[in-house]
C-alpha cells in the first residue's frame, strides 16, 4: 500500500482524518515537502506507528516527535508531528503498527491539519487526583503480575474458597479487584426505551436517531461540564468525584445522580434525573449546577458535540474504526436560551443565558455566566423534539424535581419493605427497584416489549428478562409482574422460528407459574393457561419428534438446535431440555394449586409426562457423565456435529476454550432451576463443583475468558444459598457471593450491571485499569463482538435483567422457600438464613413487611441486645393463604461471635414473638 502524504496530497483530500490502510500491520507511504506527518493522539493511546524504517530498510530512529496540536480537548485528541530529515523528501518509507490490543485501537490514523481551522487556544486541565474518591482500601490495593498470573490460572476460586471458615468482611471482598465506577449511571424515567447515562466526572448523554448518519442509525448527543478559571478549562480527574445517589430525610434512595469536586476553595456540585412531567410526555434529563466560592470571574462551561452511537456497528460491513466517531461535526446552533442541532430539534434547554462557540471540528462550548457564584438549570431532552412555546426556567425544574421525588418516594416505599441495618444494602434495594421500573417494560419496535437493558441490550432474549418479573412478585408488585409475565407469554415472545424459542418455552412457563403462586390470582392464571397450556404441549410434542431418532443418546430430549445465543453450532442441549421440563412441572404444579376444573384436567396428563421426561433425563445424565475427572464433568452440549457428533468437554480449564467458557454460562442456568434428578444432587452438585474447581468463578461469579459474565451469577448464587438452608458451613460461602455481585458485578457507586467486563489485568493492574476508567466515555460502544465476548471491553449499557436478579437473591437471602427436587415448594419458609452477622450487633434491628411467599405474607422484627443481655428478640406475623397448609418456619439468627445458648424456637403459630439467647 503506497499512499503520498503532505501538500501533495492536500488538494485531494477535504477531510481531517484519514486512516493508512494496513497489511501485516505494515504500510508503505511516500513523503511529501515538508516531510511532516501528523498522527492522532487520544488520551495515552498513540495512533501512530511503533516504528519507522526509511527507504534502505533500517530503522529510522531519529523522526523528531515534537508539537502536539488540539483537536478536541475533552476527548483529549491530539495531533501529534512527526518530522523527518529532508533528504526522505518523497522518499518512501515504512511505517510498523504492532497489534497490541485489537484492529479497532491498532491502526495508522493521520491527521490534515489544513482542513481543521483555527487551532485550539484554550488549554484543559484536571482537579484532584485519579481515583481520590474511592476509599483506601481500594484505591490502595497493590496487585504484582505475578499475583495477576496466579490468580488468571488458579483452578480454585481465588478469592471466595469453598467452605470459608469465616464470613468474608464487606471491605475485604471490596478490595479483591478495582469497581465498576466507570460503568455507565442510567437515568431514566419510568418504563423509558430511551433513557440517558451519565458517568462519574458529571459528564452524561442522549441518544435519537441521526439526521445525517444511514438510515435507522442512532448518534448519543454528549455533554461534558468543566469550569473556565483564568484561561483554563478545569475537570475532575477520572474518580475524583465524590459521586452518589442522593438519599432522602425519609431514607429512601432516588435514582438522582448527584457528584461534588473541588477546584482549590471552589466546589461544583452536580445533580441529574430524569423525569416526564406527565405519563405522556417525552422523558428529559434534568441538571443543576451549584457553584460555591469559586474565584471573580469564574464561569461553568459545557463542552457538547454528538457521535455515531454503539448501534452503529450493528451493520457488519462497516469497516471497524474510530474515525466515524471523532469526525462528526455537531452542526448545533443557538436559539435564545435553546440549542437545536440541524435539523431544530432541541439538544439543550437552559434557565439561564449562554454563549455558544465552535471549539474545533468535533466539539462546542456553552459558556455560562455564573459569576463565580449561583446555580445553572439545564434540561436535556431524551427524544427528538422541537422547540415549545414556553422557555424552560428555574420553575420547571424546580417543579419537576418535587414530582419526581415524591413519586419515586412513593413508589419505591409501596409494595414489600425492609429496614436493613445495611446501608450498601439498602440504597441497591432502591436503585435497581428504579432499574427495573425504568428500562425491562418499554415500548420499541411499535409494541410494549420486555428488555434486557438500556441502550444497546433493549432486546428481548428470553431467560433473563424473568429475573425481574419473578422479583417483582416476590417483591409485591404484582400488578406488575403479572403485565410482563403476560408479554413473556406473548404469541411474539413464544415465536418457535426464533433461536432462542426452547429456552424461551420453559422459561417462561416457569417465571408465569411462580408470579402466580406468588401473587395467588386465580383468575390471572385462567387469563394465561392457554399459553402455559401451550407451551407444555410443545415440550410434550418436540421430545416424541426425537423418540426414534438417528442418535439414541438424544431420543427422548428436545430436538438438536442452536447451543446458545452467541453459539450458533447445532447440538441437543440439556439445559434447554431440562428447562423445558421445568416448565411442564411448574405448570402441573400451579394448575393442581389454583386451576379451575378444567385446568386441573391437564395436571394427570403434564405430571405423567414430567415424570416419563425426568427419568429420561436422569438416564440421559447417568450416560454422559464423565466420572473419570475430578469432579465428574457432566456436559451440556450433546452429539455436537462440529465435533462429529461427540459431546463437549470435559475441560482441565473452563476458560481455556470456546466451548468450555459456554459451559460455564449454561451451568448457573442449569443451577438457577434448583433440579436434582438423583441422590448426589445432580446435575447441580455435579455442575457447581465443577465450576469451582476448574477456573470457572472468581468470587463465586462465573468467569468468562479474560473476564467475568456475571449478569448469569443467579444460578450459582442461588445454588449456594440452597447449599446454606441445608448445610450452615455454606453459609458463609452464600453471604460472601451475594456481596461479590453488589462490590464486582455491578460499579460500586451508581450499582449499574454489565454483562462481559475484563478483569485480568483491567480491574488488577492500576495502570490498566485507569486507562478504562479515561478511555471509558469515550469508547464508542461494542465495537467488537469478539473482543467484548473475551472480556477486554468492562462497560455496557446498565442491565435491568440483572438488577431483577439481585433483588431475587436478596429477597431469597432475608425470606426463601424450601425446595423439593423438583424446584417445588416443600412446604418449608426459611427467614433470614443468609443475613449477615453484622447485622445483629447489639441495638440494631432487621424489619421484613408483608413479603409474599408460596404460602403467605410474612413480616417480622428482630431486635438485638446481644452485647448487653445475650439475646435477640424476634416478632412475626404470618398472613396465610387460606388454602395451603401453614408452612414450616425456619430462623437462622447469626450474631457475630456468639453461639446459641439453647435451642432455637420454632415458629409454631401463624404470629408470635420469641427469644434468641446466646453466649460467647
Amino acid at each position: 500500500m503506497v499512499l503520498c502524504i503532505g501538500s501533495c496530497c492536500d488538494a485531494q483530500s477535504n477531510v481531517w482524518l484519514k486512516s493508512l490502510p494496513l497489511d501485516l500491520g505494515q504500510a508503505t507511504i511516500a513523503l511529501g515537502d515538508p516531510p511532516v506527518l501528523r498522527f492522532l493522539a487520544f488520551g495515552k493511546h498513540s495512533f501512530g506507528p511503533d516504528a519507522v524504517y526509511g527507504p534502505d530498510g533500517v530503522e529510522l530512529k531519529d523522526a523528531l516527535r515534537d508539537t502536539e496540536t488540539p483537536i478536541a480537548l475533552f476527548q483529549d485528541l491530539r495531533a501529534v508531528v512527526w518530522r523527518f530529515p529532508p533528504q526522505l523528501v518523497g522518499k518512501r518509507i515504512k511505517l510498523v503498527k504492532h497489534q497490541q490490543r485489537d484492529p479497532f485501537w491498532d491502526q495508522l490514523l493521520i491527521v490534515d491539519l489544513h482542513q481543521l481551522g483555527n487551532p485550539i487556544s484554550a488549554r484543559l486541565v484536571e482537579s484532584g487526583e485519579f481515583g481520590e474518591s474511592l476509599t483506601d482500601h481500594v484505591r490502595n490495593q497493590r496487585h504484582t503480575s505475578a499475583e495477576i498470573d496466579s490468580e488468571r490460572k488458579s483452578l480454585v476460586d481465588p478469592i471466595i474458597p469453598q467452605r470459608v471458615g469465616r464470613e468474608i468482611p464487606w471491605q475485604d471482598l471490596e478490595s479483591a479487584a478495582y469497581p465498576l465506577d466507570f460503568q455507565k449511571v442510567l437515568l431514566a424515567s419510568r418504563n423509558d426505551a430511551s433513557p440517558a447515562f451519565a458517568y462519574q466526572n458529571g459528564q452524561w448523554f442522549t441518544t435519537w436517531l441521526s439526521h445525517d448518519l444511514p438510515k435507522w442509525t442512532k448518534e448519543d448527543h454528549w455533554f461534558a461540564p468543566a469550569l473556565s478559571v483564568g484561561g483554563e478549562l478545569v475537570r475532575p480527574a477520572p474518580l475524583s468525584a465524590v459521586s452518589e445517589f442522593v438519599t432522602t430525610e425519609a431514607g429512601v434512595t432516588l435514582p438522582q445522580w448527584k457528584l461534588r469536586w473541588k477546584f482549590g476553595e471552589a466546589s461544583v456540585t452536580q445533580w441529574l434525573f430524569s423525569h416526564r412531567l406527565t405519563s405522556d410526555a417525552d422523558p428529559a434529563t434534568y441538571v443543576r449546577f451549584q457553584l460555591e466560592n469559586a474565584p471573580a470571574g469564574t464561569k461553568l462551561v459545557l463542552g457538547l458535540g454528538r457521535r455515531p452511537n454503539g448501534h452503529y456497528w450493528d451493520d457488519k460491513s462497516r469497516g471497524r474504526t474510530p474515525i466515524p466517531f471523532l469526525t462528526l461535526p455537531p452542526g448545533y446552533r443557538r436559539e435564545e436560551r435553546t440549542i437545536v442541532d440541524a435539523t431544530g430539534n432541541v439538544v439543550l434547554e437552559s434557565a439561564e443565558d449562554f454563549e455558544l462557540e465552535t471549539s474545533g471540528p468535533i466539539e462546542m462550548r456553552v459558556t455560562f455566566e455564573a459569576d463565580g457564584e449561583g446555580c445553572v438549570f439545564i434540561r436535556t431532552p431524551q427524544t427528538a423534539s422541537k422547540s415549545v412555546a414556553a422557555p424552560f426556567d428555574q420553575e420547571q425544574i424546580e417543579t419537576a424535581r418535587t414530582d419526581f421525588q415524591e413519586s419515586w418516594s412513593r413508589d419505591l416505599r409501596s409494595g414489600a419493605q425492609v429496614k436493613l441495618p445495611s446501608p450498601e444494602w439498602m440504597r441497591r434495594i432502591d436503585i435497581w427497584q428504579s432499574q427495573v421500573a425504568a428500562i425491562t417494560r418499554v415500548q420499541y419496535q411499535g409494541a410494549e416489549r420486555l428488555s434486557y437493558g438500556a441502550g444497546f441490550y433493549q432486546a428481548y432474549f428470553g431467560p433473563e428478562e424473568g429475573w425481574p418479573v419473578v422479583a417483582l412478585a416476590q417483591w409485591g408488585r404484582s400488578a406488575e409482574a403479572k403485565r410482563q409475565a403476560e408479554i413473556l407469554l406473548s404469541a411474539e415472545s413464544r415465536d418457535k422460528s426464533n433461536v432462542h424459542h426452547q429456552s424461551r418455552n420453559g422459561t417462561a412457563a416457569w417465571y408465569a407459574a411462580e408470579v402466580a403462586r406468588l401473587t395467588r390470582d386465580r383468575q390471572w392464571l385462567a387469563k394465561v393457561a392457554p399459553a402455559l397450556i401451550e407451551n407444555a404441549e410443545w415440550t410434550i410434542s418436540a421430545r416424541q419428534s426425537t423418540t426414534d431418532g438417528p442418535v439414541p443418546l438424544t431420543r427422548g430430549l428436545l430436538p438438536a438446535h442452536i447451543y446458545g445465543g452467541d453459539v450458533r453450532d447445532p447440538a441437543t442441549s440439556l439445559y434447554a431440555s431440562l428447562v423445558c421440563f421445568k416448565g411442564l412441572v411448574e405448570t402441573a404444579e400451579v394448575f393442581r394449586l389454583l386451576g379451575t376444573d378444567e385446568l386441573k384436567h391437564h395436571t394427570e396428563r403434564f405430571d405423567r409426562e414430567a415424570r416419563e421426561f425426568r427419568q429420561r433425563l436422569a438416564k440421559a445424565m447417568d450416560q454422559v457423565v464423565d466420572e473419570k475427572t475430578t469432579p465428574p464433568f457432566l456436559p451440556l452440549a450433546l452429539a455436537i456435529p462440529s465435533l462429529e457428533n461427540r459431546n463437549e468437554g470435559p475441560y482441565e480449564r473452563l476458560t481455556a476454550s470456546r466451548f468450555g467458557n459456554y459451559w460455564n454460562l449454561f451451568a448457573p442456568s442449569v443451577l438457577e432451576l434448583g433440579i436434582s434428578l438423583d441422590k448426589r444432587g445432580r446435575p447441580n452438585a455435579a455442575l457447581f463443583d465443577y465450576m469451582a474447581e476448574h477456573g470457572g468463578l472468581w468470587a463465586a461469579l462465573p468467569r468468562f475468558n479474560a473476564g467475568l459474565d456475571a449478569a448469569y451469577s443467579i444460578g450459582g448464587l442461588r445454588e449456594l444459598q440452597r447449599r446454606s438452608i441445608r448445610d450452615v458451613r455454606y453459609r458463609n460461602q452464600a453471604i460472601a457471593g451475594l456481596n461479590s455481585l453488589f462490590l464486582h458485578a455491578a460499579s460500586r457507586n451508581g450499582y449499574t450491571f454489565p454483562e462481559v467486563a475484563g478483569l485480568f489485568p483491567d480491574r488488577l493492574d492500576r495502570a490498566a485499569y485507569e486507562r478504562l476508567v479515561r478511555e471509558a466515555p469515550w469508547t464508542f460502544g461494542m465495537y467488537d463482538a469478539e473482543r467484548y465476548l473475551e472480556g477486554h471491553i468492562s462497560f455496557t449499557e446498565p442491565l435491568g435483567a440483572v438488577a431483577g436478579a439481585a433483588l431475587w437473591l436478596i429477597r431469597d437471602a432475608l425470606v426463601s422457600e424450601g425446595h423439593d427436587e423438583n424446584g417445588l415448594p416443600n412446604g418449608e419458609l426459611h427467614l433470614l438464613a443468609n443475613a449477615p452477622s453484622d447485622w445483629y450487633s447489639d441495638g440494631r434491628e432487621i424489619v421484613l413487611e408483608r413479603f409474599p411467599t408460596a404460602f403467605g405474607k410474612i413480616s417480622l422484627r428482630t431486635r438485638s441486645a446481644i452485647d448487653s443481655e445475650g439475646r435477640i428478640s424476634l416478632e412475626y406475623r404470618f398472613e396465610k393463604y387460606p388454602d395451603v397448609p401453614r408452612p414450616q418456619l425456619r430462623f437462622r439468627i447469626a450474631p457475630p461471635g456468639y453461639a446459641p445458648r439453647d435451642e432455637a424456637p420454632a415458629g409454631d403459630e401463624l404470629s408470635g414473638a420469641m427469644v434468641f439467647n446466646f453466649r460467647k
